[in-house]
């Protein structure tokens, strides 16, 4: 008899313990939040304190909660401004149809088209991945792309990076 009214509570402190322990191992769910813009409207999104990402208008995006934050181009055009570029490198991946761009410290910006879509660097440089190829792309460089292959690049000024950003 003396067993058995310990057994209760003692299933309980272990089960208490096991949840406990639970949520500190299983890595939080990862969310999606969708920011979109309308014709005519642009919107800046915080994601941090060190990165800014302006919309321009008729486009939206989602951002997740990961680390670092996916940022997935899903119509239009945005510009990412981070600042405080040593403490972000690599704290930033932008998803534009099957291109990965990886943010090393930058001013920059991203546009979809049809079956692919383009980068513009004003500032630093980034990373971007189109299925095997890799390559770095700096600032005053323009990069335009394919759903697995770049397919241009090119010189820019500053001007030329997200022009839609001086017309709001």
């Amino acid at each position: 008899m003396s067993r058995r009214k310990y057994i209760i509570p003692f299933a309980s402190a272990a089960a208490v313990m096991l949840f406990g322990i639970t949520i500190f191992i299983l890595p939080p769910p990862i969310s999606h939040q969708l920011h979109t813009t309308a014709t005519g409207q642009y919107e800046q999104i915080f994601v941090g304190p060190n990165i800014r990402i302006d919309m321009n208008s008729n486009s939206s995006m989602t951002v997740s909660n990961n680390q670092p934050p996916e940022i997935e181009l899903l119509q239009g055009s945005i510009y990412f401004d981070i600042t405080n570029s040593d403490t972000n490198t690599n704290k930033l991946v932008a998803l534009v149809n099957e291109a990965r761009i990886r943010n090393i410290g930058t001013r920059f910006s991203a546009e979809l088209q049809n079956d692919g879509g383009s980068v513009a660097i004003a500032e630093g440089r980034v990373e971007i991945q189109i299925g095997a190829q890799s390559r770095l792309i700096n600032a005053g460089q323009q990069i335009v792309f394919g759903r697995t292959q770049i397919t241009e690049e090119s010189s820019i000024t500053s001007a030329d990076v997200a022009p839609w950003r001086q017309n709001r």
